[in-house]
C-alpha cells in the first residue's frame, strides 16, 4: 500500500506541516493568556490587554487558516490515495487465476475494495490531521508546564506513563475483537448475496422465514462482537478523564501553596491547566487513533493479502504459427482441485482436428466443465499435458490464448449495459450490422427488434428482464461475434425449445463450417450428428466416435440414449 501512498507525499507533507503550525500556535495561546492575567488584569492594564488580546486574535486567525489548509490537503492526498487503492484491487483481482479466487468468497472480495480500504483511507486522513498535533501537543505541553513551574509539572509526567499504558493495554485487547468482526462481517454479507441472487428460489420453497432466522443469528453474533469491542475501547476513556480530573485537583491544590509563597502567579496555574487539557486532548486524540488502528491493522492486512497474490502468467508473445492439423489435444492428463482430494480428471487422451464439430456427453459431475476450464487455463493440469493449435497451452500467452477461444457457459452472464455493448465486449470494433447479423444467427432479432429500444435496451441486473432463453441466445450472438478458432458451447443450449435449436444450430455451423466446436450436451439427440462424441463417466473417459459408433462400443452412451428414448441409431427422430 505504501507504493499507493508515496505518490502523494508532497500533499501530505504540506498537510503535516500546517497541521504542525496550528499546533504550536495552540501551545502559545495558554502562555500569551497567562501574561493578560498576570500583568493586564492584576495590575489594570488596559493597553497591554487590548495589545496581548489581539495578539490572541491574529495568532488564532492564523492557527485556523492553517486547519483549513490541513483539511484541504489531507482530505485532498487520503481520498487520491483510496482512489488508487481501489484500481490496485481491482487490477489485482482482476489478474488472479480462478484457482486464486476460490480461496476468498466474493463477499469477502467486496468487503476488502469497498469498506476495507474506507477504514485505511480514514486512518490516513485522520493520521495527517490528529497524529502530529496530538504529539506536539502533548510533549509540548509537558515542555511549556516544566518551563512554568517544574514541581506542579511533575503532576503531568505522572499522569502520562499511566495513560500510555492504558492505551496500550486496551488496543493490545481490542485486536482481536475487530479481526473476529471482519471474518463475521464476510460472513453476513455472503447471506445477504446469497439471498439478493437467490430470492426467487427463496419466495419459490417458501422459505423467507428460515432465511431471515439465519440472518438474525448471524446479525445477532455480529452485533455482538462489535458491542464487546467498542466496550472495551470505550471503557478506557472514562479512566483516562478521571486520572486528567485527578491532576486538575491536584494542580490547584498546589498552585495555591505555589501562589502564596510567590513562586507562581495566577495566570501561570490557568496556563498549566489549559495545558493539562491539551494533555488530555492529546492523549484521547491519539488514544482514538489508536483504537482505530486496531480495525486499520486488520483491514491493511486483508488488503495486502491480495495484493500480494502472485498474478497469472502472462508470457510474452512468440512464435505461434503452427502447421498441425489439430486444433485441440490432451495427452496423460489428470487434474485435482485440491491435492488432498481425488483426481477429478483421470489419464485424458484425445484429439480433435480443425474444423470438427466435437460434443461431449456425460451425466453431472462426470468432468465435462472441469475439462473446459483447462483449456483456458482457468485451472492447471496437475499432470499430463494440453496442446492448443500444436502448443504447450503453458507456453501459450493467456491473452491470446483466451482469444483464439469463444465460450459460452452453462450460467449465461450479461452485463448491466445496453444489448449492443454487452455485444461489443468481445469485439470493439464490430459494426452495427454485424452485431444484428450474430443476434440474427443466434435466433434473437425477433424479440430484440419488438423491445421498445431494440438494441439500445438496458440489460438488468443479472439480466433479470429477459427470460433464461433470451439470455443465452444473447450470449450465444456475443460469443460467435469474436473472432476465434475455437469456440465452445457448455450447455448453452438447455433453455431453448426444440426448433429453436434446431435453427440456431443450423445457421451457427454454416457460420462457423471454419472453425471448430466443442458442445457440451445432457440431450443426445442435439448432439449426435456431431462428427465425434467424447463419453465421460466419472472423470474418465469411456467412449470417442460416433454416434453409430458409440451405439456399438459403449454401454453408459448406450444407456443414455436408451434414457432418452433413443434407441436403433435414433434416425428416427433426427428425421
Amino acid at each position: 500500500m505504501l507504493q499507493s501512498l508515496k505518490k502523494y507525499t508532497n500533499k501530505i507533507v504540506l498537510a503535516i506541516s500546517f497541521k504542525s503550525v496550528e499546533a504550536i500556535i495552540d501551545l502559545i495561546l495558554p502562555l500569551v493568556m497567562a501574561g493578560i492575567i498576570d500583568k493586564g488584569v492584576m495590575s489594570g492594564d488596559l493597553n497591554y490587554i487590548i495589545k496581548q488580546g489581539t495578539l490572541m486574535i491574529i495568532i488564532s486567525t492564523i492557527g485556523y487558516a492553517s486547519s483549513i489548509a490541513c483539511n484541504f490537503f489531507s482530505v485532498s492526498s487520503s481520498q487520491q490515495f483510496g482512489e488508487d487503492l481501489r484500481n490496485r484491487l481491482f487490477s489485482k483481482i482482476q489478474t488472479l487465476s480462478i484457482d486464486q479466487l476460490n480461496n476468498f468468497n466474493q463477499s469477502s472480495l467486496l468487503t476488502r475494495v469497498s469498506k476495507d480500504v474506507t477504514q485505511v483511507v480514514m486512518m490516513t486522513m485522520m493520521s495527517m490531521r490528529m497524529v502530529l498535533r496530538g504529539l506536539v501537543t502533548g510533549v509540548g505541553s509537558v515542555i511549556f508546564s516544566f518551563m512554568i513551574s517544574p514541581k506542579l509539572a511533575l503532576i503531568l509526567l505522572f499522569i502520562v506513563p499511566i495513560t500510555i499504558w492504558t492505551t496500550y493495554y486496551y488496543m493490545k485487547k481490542s485486536v482481536p475483537l475487530y479481526s473476529s468482526i471482519q471474518k463475521k462481517l464476510d460472513n453476513l454479507t455472503l447471506i445477504l448475496r446469497e439471498n439478493f441472487l437467490g430470492i426467487r428460489v427463496i419466495k419459490a420453497l417458501s422459505k423467507e422465514l428460515i432465511e431471515e432466522d439465519r440472518f438474525e443469528v448471524k446479525n445477532k453474533k455480529l452485533s455482538e462482537k462489535i458491542v464487546k469491542a467498542d466496550n472495551t475501547m470505550d471503557s478506557k476513556t472514562p479512566f483516562i478523564g478521571l486520572l486528567i480530573n485527578l491532576g486538575i485537583v491536584f494542580i490547584l491544590f498546589s498552585g495555591i501553596k505555589e501562589v502564596n509563597l510567590g513562586s507562581v502567579k495566577p495566570g501561570e496555574i490557568l496556563a498549566i491547566i489549559n495545558y493539562l487539557g491539551m494533555l488530555l486532548f492529546s492523549v484521547n486524540t491519539l488514544s482514538f487513533l489508536f483504537s482505530m488502528s486496531s480495525k486499520t491493522i486488520i483491514s491493511s492486512k486483508r488488503i495486502n493479502e491480495i495484493l500480494k497474490q502472485d498474478s497469472e502468467t502472462y508470457i510474452k508473445s512468440s512464435n505461434l504459427n503452427s502447421e498441425t492439423d489439430y486444433i485441440l489435444e490432451f495427452k496423460n492428463v489428470n487434474f485435482t482441485y485440491n491435492d488432498h482430494l481425488p483426481l477429478t480428471l483421470k489419464n485424458i487422451n484425445f484429439s480433435i482436428k480443425k474444423k470438427e464439430k466435437i460434443a461431449i456427453v456425460g451425466s453431472t459431475g462426470s468432468g465435462k466443465t472441469t475439462l473446459i476450464n483447462l483449456i483456458l487455463r482457468f485451472y492447471d493440469a496437475t499432470s499430463g499435458e494440453i496442446f492448443f493449435d500444436g502448443k504447450n497451452i503453458k507456453n501459450y500467452p493467456l491473452e491470446i490464448l483466451r482469444n483464439e477461444i469463444g465460450i459460452v457457459s452453462q450460467k449465461s452472464f450479461l452485463f448491466s449495459q445496453s444489448i449492443e455493448e454487452n455485444m461489443r465486449w468481445v469485439n470493439p470494433d464490430a459494426t452495427i450490422e454485424e452485431i444484428k447479423e450474430s443476434i440474427r444467427i443466434a435466433q434473437g432479432t425477433e424479440f430484440v427488434e419488438k423491445l421498445p429500444n431494440a438494441y439500445q435496451t438496458i440489460i438488468s441486473k443479472s439480466g433479470n428482464n429477459f427470460s433464461g432463453g433470451q439470455k443465452q441466445r444473447l450470449s450465444i450472438a456475443r460469443t460467435i461475434l469474436k473472432n476465434s478458432k475455437l469456440y465452445i458451447f457448455d450447455d448453452s443450449f438447455s433453455a431453448l425449445d426444440f426448433i429453436t435449436e434446431s435453427k440456431l444450430k443450423k445457421m451457427l455451423n454454416e457460420k462457423l463450417k471454419n472453425n471448430t466446436i466443442i458442445i457440451i450436451s445432457q440431450r443426445i439427440i442435439s448432439v449426435m450428428n456431431s462428427d465425434k462424441i467424447i463419453v465421460m463417466d466419472n472423470g474418465e473417459i469411456v467412449g470417442f466416435g460416433t454416434h453409430s459408433f458409440l451405439l456399438t462400443t459403449c454401454p453408459i452412451y448406450i444407456e443414455i440414449c436408451k434414457s432418452q428414448g433413443i434407441e436403433n441409431g435414433g434416425d428416427e427422430i433426427e428425421r
